[in-house]
């Protein structure tokens, strides 16, 4: 990755110093043209266009400038990922957030949910998602409660017959 960034700046900075040294003779200039570009002296004294000297290009300024832009760009997207989360879509809100995640392999995954105050313990599969129970405001920001909750109310180690799981989800409360 590190690579990448100094080969990139490299070629820009070298674009940018190629591009100073590439001034090629052209064909040369009408006399309208020299008219335009002859400088206008006026009666005031202020300097004109054509009078005052302009800096040539500089792979330096160039280069300066490509760090200035990405250095804005890159504190832009600090700050909006920092403060502005929950402004933007996907971002998550403040009535909805995931506590915490438990991976169980193969895609599947138990998680607790707060909504509004309330806790949900909730399994995902690639199938769907499936509320396992709602948790007790007493299991609350203990340690292992996670773990507790999930000891509480699925042994994983056997399998479960479907009219069991039917009547867990029910007196759990099925819906959200």
């Amino acid at each position: 990755m590190l690579r990448r960034l100094v080969l990139v700046l490299g070629l820009v900075a070298g674009l940018g110093l190629g591009a100073q040294g590439a001034d090629r003779p052209g064909p040369p200039p009408s006399p309208a043209e020299k008219e335009l570009q002859a400088p206008l002296t006026l009666e005031d004294g202020k300097p004109t266009q054509g009078q005052s000297p302009v800096a040539p290009p500089s792979g330096l300024r160039a280069f300066g400038s490509l760090v200035l832009v990405l250095g804005i760009a890159g504190a832009s997207l600090w700050a909006l990922k920092k403060y502005g989360r929950g402004r933007i879509p996907g971002g998550g809100g403040g009535r909805l957030r995931v506590e915490e995640t438990l991976a169980l392999g193969d895609r599947r995954f138990v998680s607790i949910l707060e909504v509004e105050g309330e806790r949900f313990l909730l399994a995902l599969t690639p199938q769907g998602i499936q509320l396992i129970s709602r948790l007790d405001p007493r299991d609350q920001g203990g340690p292992g409660s996670f773990d507790d909750a999930l000891s509480r109310q699925v042994d994983l180690g056997r399998p479960v017959p479907v009219k069991e799981m039917e009547a867990l989800l029910k007196q759990g409360g099925g819906g959200l």
